[in-house]
């Protein structure tokens, strides 16, 4: 991640042109792809793999419309090369918030982080508090 720590991916180097591959030729973004692609690895969670930019987030660093990185995202996940979680948020309408994670086949995460950083991530499929004001709800 670009906040200076100490994450490593284990990029394996054949997966990986195999997916810059088949967007280049079945993408209907193919250089746009590429460049979310390659913005993913630097947004990878230690240990989990989970891909920490929203949509949104995503498309404003590519400067593409969100429905593209959708599109993109989507081309992605049929692949193989990231898959997706649907998360439900209490009080909000609709099937719920997207996650989408690296698939360890293509590279793997970890960290240099301690035992007691390592306690603080959430594990995937945990429940987070919303948080409102700053203080717990």
């Amino acid at each position: 991640m670009t906040d200076g720590s100490t994450e490593l991916v284990r990029l394996y180097p054949r997966q990986n042109l195999a997916v810059v591959n088949w967007m280049h030729a079945t993408s209907k973004r193919p250089m746009k792809a590429i460049r979310v692609w390659a913005l993913l690895f630097d947004h990878l969670m230690p240990h989990t793999g989970q891909i920490m930019l929203t949509r949104d987030e995503i498309a404003e660093k590519i400067g593409q419309r969100p429905q593209e990185i959708s599109q993109i995202m989507n081309e992605l996940v049929r692949f193989g090369a990231i898959f997706s979680k649907r998360e439900k948020v209490p009080g909000m309408r609709g099937p719920g918030i997207v996650r989408y994670f690296m698939n360890k086949h293509v590279a793997e995460v970890g960290s240099r982080a301690t035992q007691e950083e390592l306690a603080l991530i959430p594990r995937p499929g945990a429940k987070l508090a919303v948080v409102q004001g700053g203080k717990k709800a």
